[in-house]
């Protein structure tokens, strides 16, 4: 996956350069980017904009765990992230709608993240039994980049986004 030569010294100099999901660059400017375009996406979503207010500006998922991924079909609808990000701890909730589609792998006791992106979702197959029960896609694709434990993407509408933002420490444990 990556293409970095880090031997330095000895005729190869080390660089950053990646290759990831058909996308060839620097990995920092490459996440720089991620960040910018996650933190859009999150403030087009209701409570979205508390959670780059929060995170002050570009929201970083590295390291988040995912805390619970729930889908009943009479009740809640939603994946919820715990993070902990300069001496605060926050659980960002997605409550998800619409046709959810879920390719996940990996949910353990311990399901830290790599990253997680978010993105509008293309065009889908839909099949004829589909067509019959009212099917509508969501218009999200939420990809949880993996690190130890679940990773995958959800394909689903998120009506809403909430953060419960906590102070870690001594006086807010």
């Amino acid at each position: 996956m990556s293409s970095s030569k880090m031997r330095t010294g000895s005729g190869y100099e080390g660089t950053n350069t990646v290759s990831n999901g058909g996308e060839t660059g620097d990995i920092f400017a490459i996440q720089a980017r991620q960040r910018r375009e996650l933190a859009e996406a999150l403030k087009s979503i209701p409570g979205g904009l508390a959670v780059v207010e929060w995170f002050e500006g570009e929201p970083e998922f590295g390291d988040a765990e995912v805390s619970s991924f729930v889908l009943d079909r009479n009740g809640a609808r939603h994946l919820s992230v715990e993070q902990d990000w300069r001496g605060r701890s926050a659980t960002i909730t997605f409550r998800l709608c619409d046709w959810i589609d879920a390719e996940v792998k990996g949910f353990s006791h311990q399901n830290v993240l790599g990253g997680l992106r978010l993105q509008r979702a293309g065009e889908r197959d839909i099949e004829a039994w589909e067509r019959g029960v009212g099917a509508q896609p969501g218009e999200w694709l939420i990809v949880l980049e993996p690190c130890f434990g679940m990773y995958g993407t959800i394909r689903a509408g998120i009506h809403a986004i909430d953060l419960d933002a906590r102070v870690d420490g001594p006086t807010g444990e």
